[in-house]
């Protein structure tokens, strides 16, 4: 195991806690970066277990309880998150894409936890207790990543509705992160609130639309689906997906057309972008866009929904490898605060060490390459990661009021 790759990773590790200390009070501060750190050594979110992987000088039930006195604060997930995102606003370039995703954590028996709602399971389609999930991932134009916003809600904790709580994270992500970058949402913000206001906020987005969604082409009101047949699909774009460790080349063929849209009387100029795979449905992209010509318009649509899956892939990594839907905290304002370290955790991993991932797969002597293909390295290649980097902090050194005790009851026998 190489040392040196270890002190770089902690290097890279206090150089991120520099940044966000400055938002935080030198308490607050240490106390998240000692959970984060926990978090990514133990690989959990369960308090008593990242406890137990930090080097303190107090008991274990001490150390949660000096947790417990920060996580529960009364709005402090927001101000981790203020402080997270302008600690990383400096990675993100005009130019760059910002996605917004809904997702859910289910707590099939945690019957008495602070909070829970009926939640649709994503994943299985079934209707069971659990919470509603925002959230906000920044990507690169070298595709790196960068979890931004995760945000839990409850209709018994003030939240009104779905629609307000996506607006509420376009304003807290617009206000830090003041760059001229696109926006992408999947078809479930495809809802008249929130479409008419990522159209009036005028900058670029990416929108993907329901087939019954109404736009302006020539002068009428037509569902997509109808506009859809009048676009020729010229171009013909490739996706590459990999499962089972084997590659599969997917062909859209595509074409794009001005559209209008209307809101409060002011029509909005945009283009509908149309992708078509062989034997396969229509997707359908409403897009403001920074190109100018209709292959480039095509191209950067088709570009920046691709991230789409990414998020998926980060959804399951956080439940996973970190254990997320095991989360055992009583407060409502306790699991949104572990949710903002957890988010804080993944973009160290994803964002912060990015510079090492290459080295940290081929040189760290933890074997997580199945095969040793060049692939394997470009792939999503952060479930590999997390596992290094919990092998790489696991030399720390053990608590050390326990080897006290243990000393002193030796001394005295």
């Amino acid at each position: 195991m190489s040392k040196v790759l270890t002190k770089q990773v902690q290097n890279k590790i206090s150089r991120y806690f520099l940044k966000l200390e400055g938002q935080l009070t030198k308490p607050e501060a240490r106390c998240i970066r000692e959970m984060t750190t926990g978090i990514l050594k133990t690989g959990t979110v369960l308090v008593n277990k990242i406890a137990t992987g930090i080097c303190d000088t107090i008991s274990l039930s001490q150390t949660t309880k000096r947790f417990r006195n920060h996580y529960n604060k009364k709005d402090f997930f927001m101000k981790l998150f203020r402080g997270h995102m302008n600690s990383v606003k400096s990675k993100i370039c005009h130019g760059d894409y910002i996605l917004f995703d809904g997702s859910d954590i289910q707590k099939k028996y945690a019957k008495m936890m602070d909070g829970l709602d009926y939640v649709k399971d994503g994943d299985k389609g079934t209707i069971g207790l659990g919470y509603w999930l925002m959230n906000v991932v920044h990507f690169s134009k070298d595709q790196e990543m960068t979890p931004l916003y995760n945000k839990l809600y409850s209709f018994d904790h003030g939240a009104k509705s779905e629609n307000k709580e996506v607006l509420e994270a376009m304003g807290e992500v617009g206000a830090i992160i003041n760059k001229d970058v696109t926006t992408i949402f999947d078809r479930g913000m495809d809802r008249p609130i929130c479409r008419d206001f990522i159209i009036a906020n005028e900058g670029n987005f990416n929108l993907r639309l329901k087939k019954t969604t109404k736009l302006m082409y020539k002068g009428e009101e037509m569902a997509v689906n109808k506009i859809s047949q009048k676009v020729p699909l010229f171009m013909k774009l490739t996706a590459t997906r990999i499962q089972k460790s084997k590659k599969r080349q997917l062909v859209y063929e595509c074409g794009a057309i001005k559209v209008q849209y209307q809101i409060k009387g002011k029509m909005h100029d945009l283009w509908l972008v149309v992708t078509k795979r062989a034997n396969g449905g229509y997707c359908w992209l409403l897009t403001r866009s920074p190109k100018d010509s209709i292959v480039e318009v095509i191209k950067e649509a088709f570009t920046a929904y691709g991230f789409r899956w990414k998020i998926e892939e980060y959804h399951r990594h956080i439940k996973e490898c970190y254990n997320l839907e095991d989360i055992q905290i009583k407060t409502f304002e306790g699991l949104q605060s572990m949710l903002a370290i957890l988010t804080i955790a993944m973009s160290i991993i994803y964002s912060s060490l990015s510079s090492l991932h290459t080295r940290l797969l081929l040189e760290s002597g933890v074997k997580t390459l199945n095969k040793e293909r060049m692939y394997e390295l470009r792939n999503f290649i952060y479930y590999k990661i997390s596992t290094i980097i919990k092998v790489l902090l696991a030399n720390m050194t053990p608590r050390l009021s326990f080897l006290n005790q243990i000393h002193l009851l030796m001394t005295d026998s």
